[in-house]
């Protein structure tokens, strides 16, 4: 329609200059009536000449150009088709004016396993494919919904020989644009090997967590008859042997407690801090059998994972071992302890331990000490990326333990 506009439009602009600059020019040089009657025949065997060679060069141009047009336009088509031929993903293009197949890759016939005359002949078996207990829900869309956009659509294809696949659909509408037909495009991926794979990535995971949480026990068990040897051992020791038993035994309680917490739980790969530190208290609390100590417990919410619970778990049982074995060796009726675990939004995390104890001897320095329950508080606070904020000992008020823990950072490569 443009071409043909553009012609009339050059030949009706040229008419016009033509008559009338023609005429004038006649009127000037031919004044008889017979001289102008001749000319006027010869002026107009030259319009139709000159005319008839415009539009002749007009035509062949714009039918090069509509040439060149056409031929990107098939160029376009046939890279178009070949692109969705070599792609992997399945292809359809529905006519919605005409409720027919407009392109079917064939991909498509692969995964339906149907042959393509069939599929443009008959669609439904399309749907008749799909698997029972998805059909219902893909029918209503392809059959209802074809004029909105689908993303993520994953259903089972069911074989002849009973074998399924797993198909992921993407289906797209596209709006009519100048005269052109609506169609609904869908995009379908094989899925089969991936949810396969995914499949026994699970059973695997479960076996893995079966064995982690069977590996966990058995530690826990193994720690308990070595638990029970050593009580024992503290029945047929002598005093002092008898107390280096014991505490052996609490340490060992509190890892023991990391394992059981792990395989009784959820979560194998760590535990809460919430539940680990107060069973760990009340467990300690419970072995030396102290009822007369009031116990403060403020702990915020943190997910250990065992490397770390291990070492803050005998951090906080060597600090009550001290406090029920030194700090309240005299009975006191306002005996009590506060443990405080703050978890800053940095990722840092703060452990506050205080008794109103007996507090270290005068001229007491504890840097210098040979206590193990010393020596193991503050080896145990490096071996967590922590630093000493503050360790004060007021006689006969008791002992203050504030550390400080940054979260250890790994080297990328």
């Amino acid at each position: 329609m443009k071409a043909a506009a553009r012609i009339a439009i050059f030949y009706l602009f040229f008419g016009y200059l033509w008559i009338y600059f023609s005429d004038y020019t006649i009127s000037i040089f031919f004044l008889s009536a017979e001289d102008t009657r001749e000319i006027q025949s010869f002026k107009g065997w030259g319009f139709v000449t000159i005319s008839a060679f415009i539009i002749y060069f007009l035509l062949v141009r714009e039918l090069k150009y509509q040439k060149k047009v056409l031929s990107e336009k098939f160029e376009s088509d046939q890279l178009f088709q070949v692109i969705l031929e070599r792609i992997e993903d399945a292809v359809i293009v529905f006519n919605l004016d005409t409720w027919k197949i407009d392109f079917l890759s064939e991909q498509v016939c692969r995964l339906f396993d149907i042959n393509t005359k069939d599929i443009l002949a008959n669609p439904q078996l399309l749907i008749d494919r799909v698997f029972e207990a998805d059909r219902h829900r893909m029918s209503d869309i392809w059959m209802n919904k074809l004029r909105e956009n689908h993303t993520g659509l994953l259903y089972r294809i069911q074989m002849l020989d009973g074998k399924i696949k797993w198909a992921l659909e993407h289906r797209l509408f596209i709006p009519s644009r100048n005269g052109t037909p609506n169609k609904a495009v869908a995009v379908i991926s094989d899925m089969t090997s991936y949810m396969e794979n995914q499949t026994k990535l699970e059973q695997s995971l479960k076996e893995n967590e079966t064995l982690l949480t069977e590996v966990h026990h058995r530690v826990k068990n193994n720690l308990a008859v070595i638990i029970s040897f050593l009580q024992l051992q503290v029945y047929s020791s002598p005093p002092e042997t008898a107390d280096i038993l014991e505490q052996s035994i609490v340490r060992i309680k509190a890892i023991a407690l990391v394992h059981e917490k792990l395989y009784s739980g959820k979560n194998l790969s760590g535990l809460s801090s919430v539940d680990y530190i107060t069973s760990l208290v009340e467990n300690i609390k419970l072995m030396y059998m102290r009822s007369d100590i009031q116990i403060e417990l403020d702990i915020q919410t943190m997910e250990f994972n065992i490397i770390d619970a291990i070492p803050m778990g005998l951090m906080i049982t060597e600090m009550l071992t001290n406090s029920f074995r030194h700090a309240f060796k005299i009975p006191k009726s306002d005996a009590q302890i506060k443990i405080e675990f703050i978890v800053k939004e940095s990722g840092q995390f703060d452990l506050k331990y205080r008794d109103n104890g007996i507090g270290f001897p005068i001229g007491f320095d504890y840097r210098k000490a040979e206590s193990i329950g010393l020596s193991v508080i503050f080896s145990l606070s490096s071996q967590l990326n922590g630093r000493e904020i503050e360790c004060t000992s007021i006689p006969n008020q008791g002992v203050f333990y504030h550390f400080s823990f940054a979260p250890k950072r790994t080297n990328s490569k």
